[in-house]
């Protein structure tokens, strides 16, 4: 007896996550269904439900790993290097132009801006908790913990929020404008220094840096 089902080629988990995303970016997340999901990771729908339990539940898992991987990236800034106390701005600009020009946001701020908004803001999500704990442990760890990291970590979350998932509109190109690009970050860099109770003129977090 043959067993056919052992041949059929299983993608990887990255894979799974990669095709969700993309079907994200193309659909948004209220038309995306398990079959735009399994056409792009060359699978059937029954592998994926057999991992998991719905197509919301994929989209989660995906969503947030992605978010995860965006924020890694976003603390490797390229030099010169700022001031140390400088560096938590640089590396939170460079974290929400990531985000803004990621693929999935920029779908889901024309199809769903007040969803993607809540995702991050409402505590109980688990972007909410990965964003937090990001915050917490890269910008804000110099802070007393409770109420003052609490008040920072807030303060920068609801400051740079805006800037992360709200993408230039009419943009030639998926990047945008160098020098709107520019704009935005020394915007995001100056509120971001006044939340952490720096000079909002620093001389050193240029956006030509922040690359």
């Amino acid at each position: 007896m043959s067993g056919s089902s052992a041949s059929v080629w299983q993608p990887s988990t990255g894979t799974v996550y990669r095709a969700t995303l993309d079907a994200l970016a193309e659909y948004g997340p209220r038309r995306v269904g398990v079959t735009h999901i399994a056409r792009r990771a060359r699978c059937n729908r029954s592998y994926l439900y057999r991992h998991w339990s719905s197509t919301q539940a994929l989209i989660r898992d995906a969503t947030l790993a992605e978010l995860r991987h965006v924020l890694d990236v976003a603390r490797d800034v390229p030099g010169p290097l700022p001031p140390s106390h400088c560096l938590a701005p640089r590396v939170v600009v460079r974290a929400a132009r990531l985000v803004r020009e990621h693929p999935v946001v920029r779908t889901m701020a024309v199809t769903d801006p007040e969803l993607t908004h809540a995702a991050v803001l409402r505590p109980t999500t688990v972007w909410h908790t990965a964003a937090w704990s990001w915050l917490c442990r890269h910008v804000t760890a110099h802070l007393p913990l409770g109420a003052a990291q609490d008040v920072a970590t807030l303060a920068v979350l609801t400051t740079a929020l805006p800037y992360a998932l709200t993408p230039p509109p009419d943009s030639p190109d998926r990047s945008g404008p160098a020098a709107e690009r520019a704009s935005i970050d020394d915007r995001l860099g100056a509120s971001l220094h006044l939340c952490l109770g720096l000079s909002a003129a620093c001389p050193d977090c240029r956006s030509e840096d922040v690359r």
